[in-house]
């Protein structure tokens, strides 16, 4: 792929974002930052040079007394245009726009990580190859966390005493999606946990597709089967650990073999969970949580005695794969039903 010239479609349309978070949220970044491992172009500082143009606006801090013929203004011009915004929001991001480009495949940013993260507090001297790349695979899934559609808090926040849930909603989406030092650093202590090869993650969110008064697909389900609320925060902490497992087989062997060691689980799983369900089920009552308890102890034999592969998972990995498979609706804890909540 050719480097990022200003004009291109994903150029424009990033800093086309980063100029409606300026309006939305003002004076609430310090920076904005376009991170690329292909580069940017720069063989000529004309209106393809994204780094000339911003070095351009920073010198100027404003467009007055610009033609419209002018490069900068209309670079500005067409953003406004094509995304809504305002000139002074587009030149606000623009003042704190950082270009960071790396003509590098992507696998190397993954073992740049690994390689900072050991260089950061020396730890290449005290911990282990392993225990780095776990680190690296656990700051990966906290920014996979922050990047996907989840709410900060618990789902109490959610549905605390406001007029206005739409801006409740907002709120705590934006939570879900910051990232703070103190997360880092919880990540980074749990990852240097002695013999923590399969960290298990707290999910410390919940969907942002939750509706007044539903909830999230696994946990309607949970729910309508009468589980005790303390076993679904529990389930959804071991389904967050399961995704967290596949995202380092993701990093580590490829797409097809994470796929086909989650398939090879789910499948796994699937049928345990088939047997905890007849073995407990009664028509027209709650059988959840003696079909959890079942299930606990299906996992647990198939662990011992199984001769299949089961890839270092532990019993609560397996457990968070039945989350998985509940949120697909492959396995219901209680007679079927229209789910209220959005997918």
């Amino acid at each position: 792929m050719d480097p990022f010239k200003a004009n291109d479609d994903a150029v424009k349309n990033s800093i086309g974002r980063f100029a409606k978070l300026e309006k939305a949220y003002p004076a609430r970044f310090d920076n904005f930052h376009f991170i690329t491992n292909h580069g940017f172009w720069s063989e000529k500082e004309n209106g393809n040079n994204l780094s000339y143009i911003r070095d351009q606006i920073c010198e100027r801090g404003n467009l007055d007394g610009l033609t419209k013929a002018n490069l900068l203004k209309k670079f500005v011009s067409g953003l406004c245009g094509e995304h809504g915004c305002d000139e002074a929001h587009v030149v606000a991001a623009m003042l704190k726009l950082v270009l960071f480009g790396q003509k590098t495949d992507l696998e190397r940013p993954y073992k740049d990580l690994r390689e900072t993260v050991g260089d950061v507090r020396d730890y290449r001297r005290t911990q282990t190859f392993d225990t780095l790349t776990r680190v690296a695979d656990n700051l990966i899934y906290l920014c996979q966390q922050a990047s996907s559609c989840v709410l900060g808090g618990e789902v109490a926040d959610l549905y605390s005493l406001v007029m206005d849930f739409d801006a409740q909603r907002d709120t705590l989406l934006l939570a879900g999606k910051t990232i703070t030092a103190g997360r880092v650093e919880e990540v980074i202590r749990q990852s240097l946990i002695e013999d923590a090869e399969n960290l298990l993650v707290a999910s410390g969110a919940v969907s942002a597709d939750v509706l007044p008064p539903g909830f999230d697909v696994m946990v309607e389900k949970l729910e309508r089967g009468g589980l005790q609320m303390e076993r679904v925060d529990v389930l959804k902490d071991f389904k967050a650990s399961m995704e967290t497992l596949y995202l380092k087989w993701l990093h580590r062997h490829g797409v097809e073999e994470a796929n086909r060691r989650l398939v090879h689980l789910k499948a796994l799983v699937k049928d345990d969970c088939v047997e905890a369900k007849l073995s407990v089920e009664q028509p027209g009552q709650k059988y959840a949580s003696p079909m959890y308890a079942r299930l606990r102890q299906l996992l647990e034999d198939r662990l011992r005695t199984s001769t299949l592969p089961m890839y270092d998972c532990s019993k609560e990995h397996l457990l968070g794969a039945a989350g998985i498979l509940t949120e697909e609706c492959t396995v219901w804890w209680s007679d079927r039903f229209d789910l209220k909540a959005v997918r």
